[in-house]
């Protein structure tokens, strides 16, 4: 009995014809039905970093900015006290 319902399965062919954009409206009926919604900048920057390779390079990239920018000011700030105790015109400031 199952042989045979899987043969007449097989061989059955759709006697209607369909369109030619058939496919092409079911992929448009599928978009129109999903739900839209409107979200923010910050909660589509949210949505990025739950991917663990964006999430590992934003914290990567935030390590290093924040390295660079630390020694800048270190050396900033070195160099004015180094200038600070040599010159005495430079205390008065």
């Amino acid at each position: 009995m199952k042989d045979n319902l899987n043969d007449l399965l097989r061989s059955w062919q759709p006697e209607v014809p369909e369109p030619s954009d058939f496919r092409r409206n079911v992929w448009q009926r599928i978009e129109r039905s999903r739900p839209t919604k409107e979200v923010g900048w910050l909660a589509e920057f949210f949505g990025l970093l739950a991917r663990p390779r964006l999430a590992f390079a934003t914290v990567a990239l935030a390590i290093v900015v924040g390295g660079v920018v630390g020694r800048e000011v270190s050396v900033a700030n070195q160099t004015s006290a180094y200038l600070r105790s040599v010159n005495p015109y430079a205390q008065l400031r």
